[in-house]
């Protein structure tokens, strides 16, 4: 049974599109109480369900070049890559991988002489690192910033859900 109904659908889908959103403007376009809505956030953010933090735009500094790189590493070598790539202010994105790539990164640039400098002399130098693909990406068309459970996993209306008031 989902944790979440409806109601904290609404709220996700207006914080979603405008985190600055106070709960009394969530209210009114829900038709529910400003406290209710307020508690409701507070629970979002204590289940970890949300976490409230400061979305970057890579382009407002400049960085408008992005490319997805999947990575082959050499057997027991994860933790030490893993370490080095930590470091490496220009990847935005790290996870472990299953296929033919152990890892996938994405990492962002200003230009790409910047990127061909990273790929050459910093990916190429991380302990254990045996091969990488690198993919260009014209355009971001949706961020996972903007991801929303489907309305599946939310509860139906009349259905209650456990430990709310």
């Amino acid at each position: 049974m989902s944790r979440f109904n409806s109601l904290d659908l609404a709220i996700l889908t207006h914080l979603n599109q405008n985190a600055r959103l106070s709960s009394a403007a969530i209210a009114r376009q829900t038709g529910v109480s400003e406290r209710t809505i307020t508690n409701r956030i507070k629970r979002l953010i204590e289940s970890n369900a949300i976490q409230p933090t400061a979305l970057i735009n890579p382009a407002a500094f400049g960085y408008t070049l992005a490319i997805d790189i999947f990575c082959e590493l050499e057997v027991g070598h994860q933790d030490q890559a893993l370490q080095a790539l930590l470091e490496l202010p220009e990847i935005s994105y790290i996870a472990i991988s299953t296929g033919d790539q152990d890892l996938s990164l994405q990492a962002l640039f200003k230009d790409s002489d910047a990127m061909h400098e990273f790929i050459t002399h910093k990916l190429h130098q991380v302990p254990g690192m045996r091969r990488t693909r690198a993919v260009l990406i014209p355009r971001i068309i949706k961020e996972s910033s903007r991801w929303l459970p489907p309305e599946d996993a939310f509860q139906q209306p009349d259905e209650p859900t456990p430990g709310l008031r």
